[in-house]
């Protein structure tokens, strides 16, 4: 059993037969070293271009800062999607085992929730920075993308945790927070949305609202599930090894993801709902749903911070044996969520120190992100990345 925590903690393949892919301690040496782990880079990258965008106080040159990110999140994505794509075509049978494995040691399949997310960003930045300076044809592209994206992680969503429920046998002493990423496409939806039909004209901006605000209903309820197990095993085994911690930061983005999701799909519920509603004019209902959406935004905002709390405590008591390794996007993705959560408390209260405890975590998140990738660059370079 010890084994299969110390394995289900890493944030790497867990090779242990002949079809899984042979490891170098040295760095890549065969595109079968690449796998659905690494897009926890293009997750983290898509997000900061996405809070760029956001933020509240910009100074000349942020948006610029934030259209390079957004180019270098689409080469690395287009990188990553091609390595993984040689992986599977040198060994065919690694599609199978990277989205299934009856293993409780091989935690790939999680990861593939990242690959979902880091397309819903990709699509996010398309729309923010992209739609303003092309034509209605972007827009309807966008919104054709979005229908496509929802079916795809929708089915994602019940094959793949319908194979873990049936084929898996877990022990609640191996949970990481790992376990929350197939659902994490489905969190970032309602948030997609939101930003999506702002572009939209109103027949095709309605049903992108109301399929939003579904998905997040279904994202954060799984998520609550989860949760619960994760709380259960924090509270009767120990906390993830100390070079594994930074990975305890997952848990903050589902909770971040679901405010910054319900505060502006509330905000624009004037032109998602349809019209009319519940045979009258959507106008009174708008401004209710979004004081609700407002309050409950505030209600899980702590939550959120909470969980940010508990893994800064856990990863400062064991930096002295941080080395880098892919769980440490973990700082960025989550916390990037926390950030976008926290711009859509300080517009909806129109609060000035909001506003600039947004600023301020904008600077960390950009800080962060310099030093995570300059980090994990430099031990594969050195071929310790872990």
């Amino acid at each position: 059993m010890g084994e299969s925590k110390a394995s289900l903690d890493s944030n790497g393949p867990a090779p242990e037969n002949n079809d899984s892919p042979k490891r170098s301690d040295y760095g890549f040496h065969s595109f079968q070293d690449f796998t659905w782990h690494q897009f926890t880079g293009t997750m983290s990258t898509g997000s900061l271009a996405v809070v760029l965008f956001q933020t509240p106080y910009k100074f000349p040159g942020l948006v610029a800062a934030g259209k390079v990110i957004f180019i270098i999140d689409l080469i690395f994505f287009a990188l990553l999607c091609i390595c993984i794509s040689l992986r599977f075509f040198i060994r065919p049978k690694l599609i199978v085992k990277s989205v299934y494995d009856s293993h409780q040691s091989h935690d790939e399949p999680f990861y593939l929730g990242a690959f979902g997310v880091s397309l819903a960003l990709v699509l996010e930045n398309i729309s923010q920075y992209g739609v303003p300076a092309c034509g209605p044809w972007l827009v309807r592209t966008c919104e054709i993308l979005f229908w496509i994206y929802f079916a795809c992680i929708l089915v994602a969503a019940v094959l793949q945790y319908q194979t873990l429920f049936v084929t898996r046998n877990f022990n609640i002493d191996s949970m990481t927070p790992s376990w929350l990423l197939p659902i994490y496409p489905l969190l970032l939806t309602g948030s997609l949305a939101s930003v999506l039909i702002q572009h939209q004209p109103h027949e095709s901006a309605s049903p992108m609202w109301i399929c939003g605000v579904a998905s997040q209903g279904l994202g954060w309820m799984v998520t609550i599930l989860m949760y619960a197990m994760w709380a259960i095993r924090l509270l009767t085994e120990e906390i993830p090894a100390p070079a594994m911690r930074p990975s305890m930061f997952v848990a903050v983005g589902p909770t971040a993801y679901t405010i910054t999701a319900i505060v502006s799909l509330g905000a624009s519920a004037s032109k998602g709902l349809p019209d009319p509603f519940l045979g009258d004019s959507p106008k009174a209902a708008a401004a209710t749903i979004h004081v609700v959406a407002v309050v409950a935004g505030t209600f899980l905002w702590l939550f959120a911070f909470w969980f940010f709390a508990l893994s800064t405590v856990a990863v400062v008591l064991g930096s002295k044996k941080l080395t880098p390794n892919y769980t440490w996007w973990s700082f960025i993705y989550p916390n990037a969520g926390l950030t976008l959560a926290t711009i859509q408390m300080g517009k909806a209260y129109d609060s000035p120190a909001i506003n600039y405890l947004c600023s301020v975590m904008t600077a960390a998140l950009f800080l962060g992100w310099l030093f995570v990738s300059a980090s994990l660059l430099n031990a594969l370079r050195k071929g310790r990345l872990g």
